[in-house]
């Protein structure tokens, strides 16, 4: 039987970091592995974050699912498909939901537009897809490996994500209610909805809004697995074009297992901007170089290069083409190298301490 947890054979494979919408990336990068040599012998793999923030995410989907249509791909889900089928319109994902392309157009116009006729399919193409990818001396999911997790999806079966998310959600409203938390968390996103998304007018620090965040990371599997591990943040700070008060722990530095694991999420930097030196989540990747392995046992590798952030480039230059430091990224298993959408190949490297 075919689960959320899907097995391979040991194969060679190009897994592609996180797209968000970027369909001349994807474009470009697709077709600098399609010329190296073997291509046609090493399976696609996409690690999650198809869609939101970017011109063209109906584009992006539309290409993936026609190669994994033809055999040439497999994809698994990122929390950004997450929220789209659990109807959670947030930030960037104004392309697909209505309530959204109004607030979203400030930050990602132009963008193109989900028709009421594609929504269905594309829902039902995400439906299909699974949480995580194992084969032999290789794990990949799009933000952390938990093992409690793993286990909790790995004999749900395939197409059954909807449920799945259903009964995950249920079980946090339950837990919440235990000491009225669920009431109190909806009472401050009420009465705080429109100062969440103001950077100048921060709301008072959402006790309740933490305490759920915090709660959801604990007790929800499929949070953990594809929005990584998180814990209440004594300070909130705006990303994402909102105050959060939950923030990202690098899960990997107490990952007991050595097995090799691919990761996307976390909007890792290849050569940050000096105006971006001090962005919030690069921090997690502090002292760890570009191309390098890290974690406990130096196992787990971050294929997030941010090309989601291109969208800042086409708002500073009026929508002209420039040079970007966002890319987006492929490493070729099990060869453990570097291909970049710019055509640039690389070495990963891991420490000689290994």
């Amino acid at each position: 039987m075919t689960t959320l947890l899907q097995t391979l054979p040991e194969q060679p494979l190009a897994v592609v970091g996180d797209i968000h919408g970027e369909s001349q990336a994807l474009d470009d990068l697709l077709g600098h592995l399609e010329r190296q040599p073997g291509a046609d012998k090493r399976l696609l793999v996409f690690i999650g974050d198809l869609c939101d923030r970017g011109p063209d995410s109906v584009g992006v989907i539309n290409r993936v699912q026609a190669l994994v249509n033809q055999g040439r791909a497999l994809a698994i889900l990122g929390n950004h498909e997450i929220n789209l089928l659990a109807n959670d319109a947030k930030d960037g994902s104004g392309w697909f939901f209505d309530s959204r392309e109004q607030s979203d157009a400030r930050y990602y116009a132009p963008f193109e537009r989900a028709s009421a006729t594609q929504r269905p399919a594309i829902r039902e193409f995400l439906c299909s897809l699974p949480l995580a990818i194992q084969m032999p001396g290789l794990r990949i999911v799009h933000a952390a490996w938990d093992p409690p997790s793993i286990a909790a999806i790995a004999e749900a079966p395939a197409g059954s994500i909807l449920e799945t998310i259903h009964d995950c959600q249920q079980h946090v409203v339950r837990e919440a209610q235990k000491d009225n938390l669920h009431a109190r968390y909806r009472a401050e996103m009420d009465r705080w909805a429109s100062q969440l998304e103001n950077r100048n007018d921060p709301p008072p620090y959402l006790d309740a809004v933490a305490d759920y965040e915090a709660l959801e990371h604990r007790v929800n599997p499929i949070k953990r697995l594809t929005s990584g591990i998180e814990a209440r943040s004594p300070h909130p700070f705006f990303s994402g074009n909102r105050w959060r008060y939950s923030d990202r722990t690098a899960w990997w530095l107490d990952d007991p297992d050595p097995t090799p694991v691919l990761i996307g999420h976390y909007w890792r930097l290849f050569q940050p901007p000096p105006s971006l030196n001090s962005w919030r989540y690069s921090m997690l990747f502090k002292g760890v170089a570009p191309t390098e392995w890290h974690g406990r046992h130096h196992q787990a590798f971050c294929l997030d290069y941010s090309v989601g952030a291109r969208w800042r480039d086409r708002k500073d230059h009026d929508g002209s083409a420039m040079p970007t430091h966002f890319r987006l990224a492929a490493m070729n298993w099990p060869e453990r190298s570097l291909l970049f959408d710019n055509g640039e190949q690389c070495e990963t490297i891991m420490p000689a301490a290994c």
